[in-house]
């Protein structure tokens, strides 16, 4: 990893830590756009095209199953190691019996849910291919090939926020990164009192 790369996460992990996903984008968007041109520089140009509604249904099944055999206090999820991992990118979940907090993510490590099945994430698919070329080897694309590793985890955590709006019985806290980054977003899924069904038709 580069100097650049951790300069970045120590400019906008405050601002993650504050909730402003949105603006960890901007910037990092800021910050590649700054890099000679370079194949992954795509990165900026593409979503994750999952359906909100439909990953909520992923995700409140697995609290469901597991809010069945254990008291939950925490979900988190984390993307695989995409950036060695191109073929296909995924999310796995966990669930917690006691809040571990943000001073330290060692917690995170040791969860009490079952195995349930990953969630494959879509359109990033372009970026896949780069991360599985050559141009991941090439020096004069280090510092772009990082900060894209970054955009993508924070894409992912914008998404997530999408995702945490349409949940229906998950409400509690949502840990969201990918493996082996702490750089980690807490989001809060709104309460149920807060959220508006829609009309049975």
């Amino acid at each position: 990893m580069t100097d650049l790369y951790f300069e970045t996460i120590d400019r906008l992990d405050p601002i993650l830590r504050n909730g402003d996903v949105a603006v960890c984008e901007r910037e990092a968007v800021g910050v590649m756009n700054s890099l000679r041109e370079s194949p992954f520089h795509i990165v900026s140009t593409l979503s994750i095209s999952n359906d909100p509604i439909s990953a909520a249904r992923h995700f409140d099944a697995f609290y469901d199953k597991e809010s069945s055999r254990i008291p939950i206090a925490v979900v988190y999820t984390e993307m695989n190691g995409f950036d060695i991992n191109t073929d296909r990118w995924f999310c796995d979940l966990f669930a917690y019996t006691k809040y571990g907090g943000q001073d330290d993510y060692d917690w995170l490590a040791d969860w009490q849910s079952e195995p349930f099945p990953d969630y494959t994430i879509l359109g990033l698919d372009q970026l896949q291919l780069v991360f599985g070329s050559e141009a991941k080897y090439k020096d004069e694309f280090s510092d772009a090939r990082f900060i894209a590793d970054l955009l993508v985890v924070i894409k992912f955590q914008a998404f997530m926020k999408a995702v945490a709006r349409e949940m229906r019985t998950l409400n509690v806290p949502l840990f969201v990164t990918a493996h082996d980054y702490d750089f980690i977003a807490e989001i809060q899924p709104r309460q149920l009192s807060d959220r508006v069904e829609p009309p049975i038709v």
